[in-house]
């Protein structure tokens, strides 16, 4: 398997969801300290300088902006962290990031197989081959998620009260598989246009197979399924899985040598890297 991996984006939103998250602590403290103003220097007590003297007729709309200010830079770096930092996984003694997971779980496919990491547009995790185009909506946090056709639900616990600021969220996969399933389309119907080498068998990919499949990648994620509109998978079925859907769809050679590279051509990567079946 080829894998496609855009580091430099994965580098910079982790140390961005980084920088936001010391932000919002620092704001935090702001805030605590104004707190506290009142009782260091109280409102009738004479102000030794201008600072202070600010501090005391400011400290109480400091205090309540700092709070939800620090919230929001918080939750931002806890977006970006959690989908692009390294983290230890349950059942794991090694610390990786999403992709990587994801990536450890495909080990053996040859290189009639491609891995496109962040580097395509539109779309984060996307494995290509035989099957055509598989997208891939990944989930990291742990707790429990209940699916019952296109409907994403994670019921109330006060685990997950106390984490509301830490957890990436289902969302909804559907609608997110969706709209990346019509901008992979987009792309496709694209290919063949430009006079590129190969464009015989590009033009054909406008007819390629686009299926997509949401992903569960912590194993300590309880999954409760009826009847979903797409395939609910954990990480450690993604082999199997692609596995099928090879055989369910065999694509010819040449189109699925004209998918990658025509895909290839359109991501943004810093190296290829070949993993060995």
């Amino acid at each position: 398997m080829r894998i496609y991996r855009n580091v430099t984006e994965i580098t910079r939103k982790e140390t961005l969801g980084r920088r936001f998250s010391f932000t919002g602590l620092a704001i935090l403290f702001v805030g605590l300290l104004a707190s506290f103003v009142p009782t260091w220097y109280p409102p009738d007590a004479v102000a030794p300088n201008a600072l202070v003297a600010m501090l005391q007729s400011y400290w109480v709309p400091a205090s309540f902006i700092a709070l939800p200010a620090g919230f929001i830079f918080a939750t931002l770096g806890s977006y970006y962290i959690n989908r692009f930092a390294r983290r230890r996984w349950p059942d794991s003694k090694t610390f990786a990031r999403p992709d990587e997971v994801l990536e450890r779980n495909m080990k053996g496919f040859d290189d009639k197989f491609a891995y496109f990491s962040h580097s395509l547009p539109g779309s984060n995790y996307v494995v290509t081959g035989p099957s055509g185009v598989l997208i891939f909506a990944v989930r990291s946090d742990k707790g429990r998620v209940r699916v019952e056709g296109d409907r994403w639900r994670e019921p109330f616990s006060i685990g997950r009260f106390f984490t509301v600021f830490a957890r990436e969220g289902v969302g909804n996969p559907t609608s997110e598989l969706d709209e990346q399933t019509r901008k992979m389309r987009e792309l496709l119907s694209k290919a063949g246009t430009s006079g590129e080498a190969g464009a015989t068998e590009a033009t054909g990919l406008i007819n390629v197979p686009v299926e997509g499949a949401v992903v569960f990648l912590n194993s300590a994620m309880q999954l409760d399924v009826d009847s979903p509109k797409l395939p609910v998978l954990r990480v450690d079925q993604v082999k199997d899985y692609i596995r099928r859907k090879a055989k369910d769809t065999r694509l010819p050679t040449a189109t699925v040598r004209a998918l990658n590279e025509y895909l290839r051509e359109n991501s943004k990567y810093q190296e290829v890297e070949e993993k060995a079946s």
